[in-house]
């Protein structure tokens, strides 16, 4: 974690990670961040955007093209949404601003770390996989298909758990701040429109099943 408001990172946020169960640990800058790199192989990283000594954008950027498979999360103080495009355009995988609710920060943590994993092993069936970064979805004939930010959710929250059903409520809520607020019929398009998709882009259908009374299960 790169955060330079010392009691935030020391008093806050560690001691929130350390009781979730991660191996985190704090800096207070890039140089510290990229001294670690040298010899830590670090599988998520949380990031502040105010830095003082390097610009949370750029070390994203950098980060992405040195270290492509880890995951990146952005939490920051700047909520507007050209900040956010900023981010998710240099390569993060959460945008997330504060004051967060801990809970929301251990789920986003949790929910990257089981999408990495399926990324770097877990094909959907023979052929099918995604990218490291999880936005693309690779076809069995080797072309890709480019995923929207909540078909990539989707299909991270699917594939965490393959061959198991997963509720309607559960793909709810990875698409959604507000499960309450959220249209279960804009989930069923979703699973809709992502099925047309890649049927048209390789011939073959996405292996997600419907489960009567559930949700879905990605049938691999």
């Amino acid at each position: 974690m790169v955060e330079d408001d010392d009691e935030l990172r020391e008093e806050v946020l560690l001691p929130l990670l350390h009781r979730e169960g991660f191996e985190a640990v704090g800096m207070a800058n890039a140089l510290a961040l990229y001294r670690d790199l040298v010899a830590t192989p670090f599988d998520l990283i949380l990031l502040d955007v105010g830095l003082p000594d390097d610009d949370g954008f750029a070390i994203a950027r950098h980060l992405r093209k040195a270290a492509p498979k880890v995951g990146l999360v952005m939490l920051t103080g700047h909520a507007s949404p050209s900040s956010r495009l900023r981010g998710l355009e240099a390569g993060v995988d959460a945008y997330l601003t504060k004051p967060i609710d801990s809970a929301e920060l251990v789920i986003t943590l949790r929910n990257l770390e089981r999408r990495l994993e399926f990324g770097e092993s877990g094909p959907a069936r023979p052929g099918w996989t995604l990218d490291a970064q999880g936005w693309q979805l690779l076809l069995p004939d080797g072309r890709a298909v480019e995923l929207s930010l909540p078909e990539r959710r989707l299909l991270a929250e699917l594939a965490a758990t393959p061959r198991e059903p997963v509720t309607r409520e559960a793909l709810m809520a990875a698409l959604a701040e507000d499960v309450d607020d959220f249209d279960p019929h804009r989930l069923e398009m979703l699973i809709h429109r992502l099925r047309k998709k890649c049927l048209q882009a390789s011939g073959q259908e996405l292996p997600v099943r419907t489960v009567r009374g559930i949700g879905y299960v990605l049938a691999c």
